[in-house]
């Protein structure tokens, strides 16, 4: 008897097959980012969800299968939010727009911690196909970058490409550590900053007389 026929998976209703999968794709997220991919098991992610192995076994061969379906699912959001970064201009809404690129990708990077971390520290499973297309879509996010730092035309003997690398991370780290259980920073706040910072640094925008920069809770 194969695992996907097996007696104790969960029965499906009718057109709720979906919604069972769902369940099981989301616990996927949630025990990536509680445990790392290297130390979540197949019995986290059924706990999570709430179903049993069988029922899980019907949807993905492994714990590897469950990953590669998360991580297609993250890069084309993040090459989704690099072409709405790449078209943004230094105009006289740059600065909202650039905030709001800010929280949408904060909370990608929230839905998705787990797979992040895991293609970030290398500590994915090795697939080829996958790991092309892993650098299809930070290069993309990294690359987008250049769009609006060469529309500003701002002087500076640092090329494009690395002055775009040096946003990258400074993005993608600032998240994950004001995402850390041991910190305080109040998001919104650092958003706010954050978009006033790229914006003076890399699209040569000015700030408001009298502003404050503040990313505290307080």
């Amino acid at each position: 008897m194969s695992r996907g026929s097996s007696p104790l998976a969960e029965p499906v209703p009718a057109g709720q097959e979906s919604g069972l999968r769902s369940r099981l794709t989301e616990a996927g997220l949630a025990a990536f980012a509680r445990h790392g991919y290297a130390k979540t098991t197949v019995d986290d992610v059924i706990r999570q969800a709430g179903t049993s192995r069988a029922t899980f076994y019907r949807y993905f061969e492994n714990k590897r299968a469950l990953f590669h379906e998360l991580s297609g699912d993250c890069f084309r959001e993040l090459r989704a939010l690099a072409d709405r970064l790449g078209a943004l201009r230094p105009e006289e809404d740059a600065r909202a727009r650039l905030r709001l690129f800010l929280a949408d990708y904060d909370a990608l990077h929230v839905r998705f911690s787990g797979v992040i971390r895991a293609w970030t520290d290398n500590v994915a499973p090795l697939d080829p196909e996958l790991a092309k297309e892993a650098d299809t879509a930070f290069v993309k996010l990294v690359t987008a970058f250049c769009g609006p730092i060469d529309a500003a035309g701002t002087a500076s003997d640092v090329p494009t490409e690395l002055r775009a690398a040096l946003l990258y991370v400074v993005v993608e780290r600032i998240h994950f550590y004001a995402r850390s259980q041991y910190s305080d920073i109040d998001i919104d706040r650092l958003h706010d900053t954050l978009a006033v910072m790229i914006q003076r640094a890399f699209f040569g925008g000015g700030v408001p007389t009298g502003s404050r920069l503040r990313i505290g809770g307080r």
